[in-house]
């Protein structure tokens, strides 16, 4: 949850500066918000995150019920196939706005990259990567990298659902199986506590329901 809410209090605290000059601060801390949320929905190598750019890897739309999308293609990824993502509305907000209004205040234009300096020029991977892992750490007191996002992402779906390797393996883009097993950890634990949890939810569909007995007169009753 800390992970999960540091994005939304960063971005806030972000367009509250509404009549400040154009600030490398700022324009960071706008960064270090997208930089988390990127990956925690959209599960990108880090080498892949900081060189995102607009309209060549990220479409975000903005017509009502219109859907935004995320597209790699295979030479970027070095793989056999184009990776693909539609993006959740609300990070198409927060890209939206960046793009739009926030960068626009600081840079002076629209970019074209994500993560680019006050001059407008390119980020360097290692100063995104910084971003992430100093703001998580200072504001939520989380120590993660841009790659073990990749990491959550594969337990998250295999904690739902054990030995969905498969689903993990396109969703992380991985060529081998192998590959995505070394993401999943110790499996059988995992899959040993679904089966217990599935114990405990069928005795509890079993027991019978307890009434509330009440008072004769008491009119707040069902």
């Amino acid at each position: 949850m800390r992970l999960k809410k540091l994005p939304e209090q960063l971005w806030q605290e972000v367009k509250s500066k509404k009549d400040e000059k154009p600030n490398f601060r700022t324009l960071a801390k706008a960064h270090a918000a997208l930089a988390i949320r990127i990956p925690m929905y959209l599960p990108v190598r880090p080498e892949n995150l900081w060189e995102l750019e607009f309209d060549k890897h990220l479409f975000v739309r903005t017509e009502p019920g219109a859907t935004s999308t995320f597209e790699l293609d295979s030479e970027e990824i070095k793989n056999d196939a184009d990776l693909g993502f539609d993006i959740p509305t609300h990070l198409a907000k927060m890209l939206q706005e960046y793009r739009d209004r926030i960068a626009l205040k600081h840079i002076g234009h629209r970019p074209r990259r994500v993560f680019v300096n006050l001059d407008g020029t390119p980020k360097s991977q290692a100063t995104v990567s910084y971003l992430i892992s100093s703001y998580a750490r200072r504001r939520a007191g989380i120590v993660i990298t841009p790659h073990q996002f990749r990491h959550l992402a594969a337990k998250n779906m295999l904690d739902a659902n054990p030995g969905n390797f498969e689903g993990v393996k396109q969703l992380l883009d991985h060529k081998n199986i192998k590959t995505t097993t070394i993401y999943a950890g110790i499996n059988s634990r995992r899959a040993a506590r679904h089966h217990q949890s599935l114990i405990d939810d069928a005795v509890a569909a079993q027991m019978p329901v307890r009434k509330r007995r009440y008072k004769k007169g008491n009119k707040n009753h069902v």
